[in-house]
């Protein structure tokens, strides 16, 4: 089978590299999902080279045509499934072993850049997306290449950059007893650790280094560990915007959490308004938006891109699923 790698109008360059790579079938070719199964698998090592250059690959016009062919594809490219703890998004397990929704809250709602989990000490290597139903209109996945918008970060505000790459930061969230769909970051405390033990739940946080409180009303408010704002990538040397901090002060609101709070440095100082809203709209300036299509697929670098939704209308399933290597 006749693999190419195409251009594409949504692409940018990234001092002379594509973002993200977009590999498609050669025109007439003819092969099923056995042998696309085949050819990831005999180049597994290959595509985590490639992500590491390129950030992302968008795969287009090849046979995926239900979630466990997604599955199916991400095991071919031997990549270590872990369970999603920790995260802040309502989500359903959609197969039996790695497949899960990639966000269950309202259409209306934008979800801001971020790194996949960067709130937790552990984040994902990788983070796949594949299209299974698209928007009506909108639901675009919007990719970004953290070391661009790292250096966007700086050229904003040098003073702030350098106190949060210093400092680090902390997120603080309440999570309700039962997962919110009417909340972009409406996740359970159960489902957040995957327990329904408080004292289990107890035991996860602490081992995280995170600090909470049981509220009268059942939810609970979680502080992390001061974690890194800005790493530098062992394996190109690049530092990353590798965090959370636009998507928790503009984005972390619902009847529960106030945004504004959501988010603090390390030394507990509050954000800084002013960079953290420029750097949201440099975010957009500098992203490339996937509008996505049927079967299209997804790999993306969590050390190396951030990942944003945005509102849409109509049925729209988008399926996703994380490894740790």
């Amino acid at each position: 089978m006749k693999i190419v790698s195409v251009s594409d109008p949504i692409q940018k360059d990234m001092d002379g590299t594509p973002f993200p790579l977009v590999l498609q079938p050669q025109a007439n070719e003819d092969f099923t999902l056995a042998d696309f199964q085949n050819w990831i698998s005999e180049n597994s090592i290959e595509f985590k080279e490639q992500l590491k250059n390129h950030g992302a690959i968008l795969f287009r016009n090849f046979p995926i045509q239900q979630p466990e062919d997604f599955e199916a594809l991400i095991e071919s490219g031997q990549f270590e499934a872990m369970p999603y703890v920790g995260g802040a998004a309502p989500r359903d397990k959609v197969t039996s072993k790695r497949v899960l929704t990639s966000n269950n809250s309202p259409s209306s709602e934008p979800i801001p850049f971020h790194h996949e989990m960067a709130q937790v000490p552990n984040p994902p290597a990788y983070i796949f997306f594949y299209c299974h139903t698209p928007a009506q209109q909108g639901g675009e996945t919007a990719i970004l290449f953290s070391p661009r918008i790292y250096q966007r970060f700086r050229d904003i505000d040098a003073d702030f950059a350098n106190h949060v790459e210093a400092h680090g930061v902390r997120y603080i969230r309440i999570m309700p007893p039962e997962d919110d769909p009417s909340s972009a970051i409406g996740r359970s405390w159960k489902s957040t650790f995957l327990t329904d033990d408080p004292k289990e739940a107890e035991a996860k946080m602490q081992n995280a280094g995170t600090t909470w409180e049981w509220l009268d009303n059942g939810n609970l408010r979680t502080e992390t560990a001061t974690l890194p704002a800005i790493r530098t990538e062992p394996r190109t040397g690049q530092k990353t915007f590798f965090n959370s901090m636009v998507a928790a002060y503009t984005g972390w609101v619902d009847a529960r959490n106030d945004p504004s709070k959501a988010v603090v440095c390390g030394d507990g100082s509050p954000m800084n308004r002013e960079a953290i809203l420029a750097t949201a709209q440099a975010m957009d300036e500098e992203c490339v938006n996937i509008n996505w299509r049927q079967g299209d697929m997804v790999w993306i670098d969590n050390s190396l891109v951030l990942h944003a939704r945005r509102p849409f209308e109509g049925e729209r399933r988008v399926l996703a699923s994380i490894a740790k290597s």
